[in-house]
């Protein structure tokens, strides 16, 4: 898992699955949208208070080679890009 990167100005396209869930497929980047052809890893991240925030992390390779690093803050979050190398 990899988690230094620069922030991206970027979109991430999702599909709503059946259980409500957002399942990123694509990420616009400079007005170019981006396949995500590979999931490498992904997290759920807690903090150690109770209460505070649940993050979902993935790291995907997008279908020019790149790697990134997607994240939200669950239920509502926005989703955030970095590269991930």
């Amino acid at each position: 898992m990899k988690s230094a990167g620069i922030s991206l100005i970027a979109k991430v396209v999702c599909r709503e699955e059946t259980r409500g869930e957002e399942q990123p497929v694509a990420v616009i980047i400079g007005g170019e949208c981006f396949e995500i052809v590979g999931v490498t890893d992904r997290a759920m991240v807690t903090g150690a208070e109770a209460g505070q925030p649940i993050r979902n992390r993935m790291w995907v390779e997008i279908e020019d080679g790149r790697d990134l690093e997607l994240s939200r803050t669950l239920p509502n979050g926005r989703w955030m890009v970095k590269s991930a190398g």
